[in-house]
């Protein structure tokens, strides 16, 4: 029988996460922000706590069964004696008391560690727990190539399935304030569709319109274009076989607003397989930046992540909700 061959597509290189990021992170906050890490007892979660403290990116407070988190960070040889531990001893305990300490002011972010996603949103996001807001909760993903350029921001790609008008407003709102802290002045945003034309039959591609309307009318600090191709809003030789140079984001989009989180997640998850993208991503919308890291992410994504959680809360002056 002939041995299954993996796809030819897929990248052999480890995403990297860029100094700049890092360097841009310590800069505005560093070890000033304080990152709860929700179910600490997992060594990935651990690890990355560790490369956030020794990178000056970061503050750990850690946040689980305080004896598995010690055996941890023997393994990891991780003296943290001078690190906040707060012991819990079930999933709802973690993630009651994140979101008090975060509602204090006591931690500054959160960082999914060992415990389920849904358990850990549903909790943190309850009315009582006083860490949503009024702001809808939208995550973006920051993707920063192999060989340093520009980062290329999607959303969304990992919480909201079919999101609403509104919805789609805060995730456009949110990108442009994320891309000028990237470093884009004046940020180009492709609201994406399979047509450039606004056609019935591609319902994606008449609300991409309406909506491209309504960031042109509120966004003065963008440039917005919708519907907008994959290959229009990205690659210049398309926009000039199609004749579409006079756009202003066609060709050059710094984020792309997908129809809905198949289509971003599918995105995503191409870029960093097959081109070994450091993604980095965050949950906002909230009193603090969320960050839902998985086993499967590489550390230099989980350390983008932290990255950039810190610009977005120090940028915001400490309180990431608007």
């Amino acid at each position: 029988m002939t041995q299954p061959q993996p796809s030819s597509f897929l990248s052999k290189h480890a995403p990297q996460c860029p100094d700049w990021l890092i360097d841009k992170a310590i800069n505005t906050g560093g070890k000033d922000f304080v990152l709860g890490v929700v179910g600490a007892n997992s060594l990935v979660a651990m690890e990355t706590a560790m490369q956030a403290h020794h990178a000056n990116l970061a503050t750990p407070h850690l946040i689980g069964d305080a004896d598995i988190i010690r055996t941890h960070a023997e393994t990891l040889a991780w003296d943290i004696t001078t690190i906040s531990i707060t012991n819990t001893t079930d999933e709802d305990e973690t993630v009651h008391i994140a979101a008090k300490l975060a509602r204090d002011g006591v931690i500054h972010a959160l960082l999914k560690g060992h415990i389920h996603t849904d358990r850990f949103m549903a909790g943190i996001l309850k009315r009582d727990h006083g860490i949503r807001g009024d702001q809808r909760l939208v995550h973006i993903f920051a993707l920063f190539p192999l060989q340093n350029g520009k980062p290329l921001l999607i959303s969304d790609a990992a919480v909201n399935v079919e999101p609403d008008l509104l919805t789609r407003q805060t995730m456009l709102t949110e990108m442009a304030d994320i891309a000028r802290m990237l470093g884009q002045d004046r940020p180009r945003l492709a609201i994406i569709s399979a047509t450039e034309t606004p056609i019935s039959s591609v319902p994606s591609s008449i609300t991409a319109r309406e909506l491209a309307e309504w960031g042109k009318a509120n966004l003065p600090w963008a440039d917005i274009s919708g519907p907008l191709s994959l290959d229009l809003a990205l690659s210049p030789d398309a926009v000039a076989i199609k004749g579409m140079t006079d756009d202003p984001v066609a060709g050059y989009a710094d984020g792309l607003l997908m129809p809905e989180l198949t289509s971003g997640n599918v995105l995503f998850k191409s870029l960093v397989w097959f081109n070994s993208a450091c993604a980095a991503g965050v949950v906002t919308g909230g009193k603090v930046p969320i960050m839902l890291t998985s086993r499967a992410d590489p550390p230099a994504a989980r350390i983008a992540s932290v990255a950039l959680a810190a610009q977005i809360y120090f940028n915001r002056g400490g309180s990431i909700g608007k």
